[in-house]
């Protein structure tokens, strides 16, 4: 009985050591710790409407082939978007949750350049 109450500790540590280490689950690890991720933010957040911004705090000078990804609480992603000239200029990527294929929950947004990423929590209401 000891053993097999071991082995199911054993076994659960392992589960959770994996779903832990995000970087090896979601595919993406921040690097705004290091000052160099493209810097962002969504409004609104929670969204209640058909659409949301994405609002682009960094030049394409800065993040040249910078990405929009958005993944499940589970870290399959379900929306990409390049940013293209035209974003930049703007200043904003308007994404339609419909077109996004996004139900209602919790979902993160992430922008990624190269091995620069920055990730933010997206909530669809």
């Amino acid at each position: 009985m000891i053993l097999r109450i071991k082995s199911l500790l054993i076994l659960l540590c392992f589960a959770a050591s994996s779903v832990v280490n995000a970087s090896s689950v979601l595919p993406f690890y921040d690097d705004e710790i290091n000052g160099n991720a493209p810097n962002f933010s969504i409004t609104p957040n929670p969204v209640n409407g058909s659409y949301f911004n994405v609002n682009l705090n960094f030049s394409d000078t800065e993040f040249p082939d910078a990405g929009i990804i958005i993944s499940d609480v589970l870290g399959k992603v379900v929306f990409k978007h390049g940013i293209k000239q035209s974003d930049f200029m703007e200043g904003k990527v308007r994404i339609s949750v419909m077109d996004a294929n996004l139900d209602k929950g919790v979902y993160f947004l992430q922008i990624k350049s190269g091995d620069n990423t920055k990730t933010l929590k997206l909530a669809i209401r």
